[in-house]
């Protein structure tokens, strides 16, 4: 006999996505084995212990997977109610992060607020929120950005992009909005906007982004892009230094804790070019399953979405889309500047690079995604997701029924008499 616990706990793990659970487990044992292997010299270095990171990166593991519970928790429907307003927060924060004084900088970008030994970046947070307000946008106005020919329709989620991008840019933080920008452009193509418009506003795009790029340290690393080996010292240190640590690897890798390259060669090893550091001492080999991972990570974000579109969830579908084209753009930017084919810009490897506000967004965006998973199932499997009311609540709606119930078939009873006399005196006459 199976107890009510073993009962609860097996119909709730029926609801779960194993698949998304398993390639989320396998991309953070993998990305905390090659970061802590990236990151043991810098940490003695920089703290006088080998373990420093290690045990920073499991801490932050663990609290991800608190909140993600928690997260998972939460109805979509919540969400959906609370998207707008989390706006107008989330744009403080990123104004407050500019303040002098208040927002921490680091390596010349204000992108932080510090909290004790704890530093946030709220550009991380932004993401998660920005893609959450245009998911309810597109569910608000799906039939006008599908029949609109005109630009009014989008003109609400542009504004809200570029001043996204302004508040990202003056931090600098150039590579979350390329994230931001193609996610949402994405977004909108999913959802029935017609390619001409979407090819206007990429084409407007990119020649606002050209002028930014080229400002600055951004156009020394652009410049240097095109041929890193000509300043190999200067501006190409970064691009030079990843492709000797990926052409050192070769097919097999030189092994875990083999690469030179990290032994302060290689800036941020542990951070924006931990993919360097990984095709260095796993290879081809290791190449090949992270990009086979958040391939499979990718395929099961859109195969929820294609569920909740199916079950009519629209909001959750579109949710778990922007999820999956997020985590697929931010690999595969990473990837890119790693391998010499992107210019170089600072952005994380979802679940392996190390950084709090990273992993603790990125987990808490895999719990929306199953809390998208888990109400799809239920829909589709007939269950209410909206909880029972409790019981002391039902039992005094019931007392107060039954109270009222005499009352209310007394006057009926004392009303049909009434109603029934003429009739009686009409009967009464015919007889006669």
């Amino acid at each position: 006999m199976k107890t009510k616990a073993t009962q609860k706990l097996a119909s709730w793990s029926s609801y779960l996505d194993k698949e998304l659970l398993t390639v989320v487990l396998l991309l953070l044992g993998l990305g905390f084995i090659v970061m802590t292997s990236a990151s043991v010299a810098i940490s003695q270095r920089a703290h006088s212990l080998p373990s420093y990171f290690m045990d920073r990166q499991l801490l932050f593991i663990g609290m991800g997977f608190v909140l993600a519970f928690i997260t998972y928790q939460i109805r979509m429907s919540y969400w959906q109610s609370l998207g707008v307003g989390l706006i107008p927060i989330i744009f403080a924060l990123l104004v407050i992060v500019l303040i002098p004084g208040v927002g921490k900088e680091i390596n010349g970008s204000s992108r932080w607020i510090g909290f004790g030994s704890m530093n946030v970046q709220v550009s991380e947070l932004a993401k998660l929120v920005i893609f959450l307000y245009l998911a309810g946008y597109m569910v608000r106005h799906d039939k006008k950005l599908i029949t609109s020919v005109s630009y009014k329709p989008m003109l609400m989620p542009l504004l809200v992009l570029t001043l996204f991008g302004v508040l990202l840019l003056l931090e600098p933080d150039f590579g979350t909005v390329v994230v931001v920008f193609a996610t949402g452009l994405a977004m909108l193509f999913l959802g029935g906007v017609r390619l001409i418009q979407l090819a206007v506003l990429l084409f407007g795009t990119i020649i606002l982004m050209i002028p930014l790029l080229m400002m600055g340290y951004r156009g020394d690393r652009v410049m240097s892009f095109f041929d890193p080996w000509k300043d190999s010292t200067g501006t190409g240190y970064q691009v030079t230094n990843a492709l000797m640590a990926i052409g050192d690897g070769g097919w097999f890798g030189s092994g875990l804790g083999g690469s030179v390259q990290k032994q302060f060669y290689l800036p941020e090893a542990h951070n924006d070019f931990i993919f360097a550091v990984l095709a260095d001492e796993l290879g081809f080999i290791g190449i090949a399953i992270t990009l086979g991972l958040f391939a499979w990570l990718v395929q099961r974000a859109f195969v929820i979405g294609f569920k909740a579109d199916k079950a009519q969830q629209y909001y959750g579908a579109y949710v778990a889309y922007a999820i999956g084209f997020w985590m697929g753009f931010q690999a595969l930017f990473h990837i890119g500047v790693n391998l010499a084919v992107l210019p170089p810009k600072g952005l994380t490897l979802p679940f392996m690079s190390y950084g709090g506000s990273s992993m603790l967004v990125t987990l808490i965006a895999m719990g929306v995604l199953m809390r998208v998973h888990t109400e799809t199932e239920m829909k589709l499997r007939g269950v209410p997701i909206e909880k029972a009311p409790p019981k002391k609540t039902r039992r005094r709606t019931t007392k107060k029924v039954l109270k009222k119930a005499p009352k209310k078939a007394a006057r009926k009873v004392t009303k049909k008499p009434l109603k029934t006399k003429p009739q009686a005196r009409r009967q009464r006459r015919v007889n006669v």
